[in-house]
């Protein structure tokens, strides 16, 4: 029997009435759509990232002022700079590392291989030129380097910081090259060693095998993580090695390029206690001019990393090929135009 017009359908008895579909089994939920944040919460998360963000940085910079004054407050400034009538553009600094055996005990001495000599030479002497706009340039002026000095005659260059310490090694290297010394940093053999142990070690890579009883170098052909004694010979040793004085240049540009690496590297900076340690063993290894502040010290560090990643020039005076003997003594002889050109393209 039909339902009358207008009303609904009755059900049968006995027949369930029809479920409604059922999502297949193992088949996902529908999709929940996330809803956005309210204009409110999105600006207060962005001004909570903001905020951290800031205290970082603020925290970095006083992290890092501190590990800088802990160096400038350590470091030993002297009058280094003469009177000069020469003139260059940019800032140039004259690096210088002293055979001083200051702060080393008899026991020391003998551990480093250093000798006891008296007086002070100058085993490594380089020019760091920062220039108004550009990279900078680090020259290597071997240090046996066959010179004019001023009052004394010709000699190999060292011998100018023996008769008359800094201000007459400026004097003959502002003569010799054209350039004005506009700051002084000497660091000696106890820093040398200090520093590197107290950065843990630096990668150093030798081009081969070297056994030097002078200078007390042992080492492997390859790169290795050397410490203080061990990097102290490698700048040093120089009798071991085939090309003698100009080997060992190479090897000082090698380890002072290290030294910046590992300065800057995560692994220093990340362990405060090695950062503090680092700046305070180099600012009591080095002597400046006085006149060189923090800023100027900072400026000759940014250099030296720029040079160690390879944003910068890095080389060695031209010399004459062959060994040069004048009065029966070996020296190294520059091959003057050829100086002259370098020093003037960097002027």
């Amino acid at each position: 029997m039909r339902p009358a017009s207008g009303q609904q359908p009755t059900q049968r008895l006995g027949i369930p009435p029809t479920p409604p579909p059922r999502r297949p089994v193992g088949s996902p939920p529908a999709p929940v759509i996330p809803r956005s944040l309210p204009p409110t919460q999105k600006v207060k998360k962005r001004r909570n990232y903001k905020r951290g963000l800031s205290i970082v940085l603020v925290v970095s910079l006083v992290y890092v002022v501190a590990v800088a004054t802990v160096f400038a407050t350590a470091v030993t400034k002297v009058d280094a700079m003469p009177s000069s009538n020469v003139s260059s553009s940019g800032t140039n600094y004259l690096l210088v590392g002293s055979d001083s055996r200051a702060g080393l005990s008899k026991k020391e001495q003998k551990q480093l291989h250093t000798g006891a000599t008296e007086g002070q030479r100058t085993d490594t002497i380089m020019v760091m030129h920062l220039p108004v706009l550009g990279a900078p340039t680090l020259v290597s002026i071997p240090r046996d380097s066959w010179v004019g000095i001023p009052g004394y005659g010709e000699n190999k260059i060292n011998a100018a910081f023996a008769n008359g310490g800094p201000e007459l090694l400026i004097t003959t290297v502002e003569a010799a090259t054209g350039l004005h010394i506009d700051h002084y940093v000497e660091i000696g053999f106890a820093g040398v060693a200090n520093t590197t142990d107290a950065l843990g070690g630096v990668k150093l890579c030798p081009a081969r095998n070297f056994n030097d009883t002078n200078s007390g170098l042992k080492v492997k052909k390859g790169c290795q993580t050397m410490d203080g004694q061990q990097s102290l010979a490698y700048v040093r040793m120089r009798y071991a090695d085939p090309r003698g004085d100009l080997g060992r240049v190479e090897r000082q540009q090698e380890y002072m390029s290290a030294v910046a690496k590992r300065t800057m590297s995560p692994f220093t900076w990340l362990l405060p206690w090695r950062a503090f340690g680092a700046a305070a063993q180099a600012g009591q290894s080095l002597t400046v001019s006085k006149g060189t502040g923090i800023f100027d010290e900072t400026r000759l560090a940014v250099a030296m990393g720029m040079i160690s990643l390879g944003m910068g020039t890095a080389t060695t005076v031209p010399t004459v090929e062959g060994t040069y003997y004048v009065g029966g003594q070996e020296a190294v002889k520059w091959d003057t135009p050829k100086a002259l050109e370098l020093f003037n393209s960097i002027d």
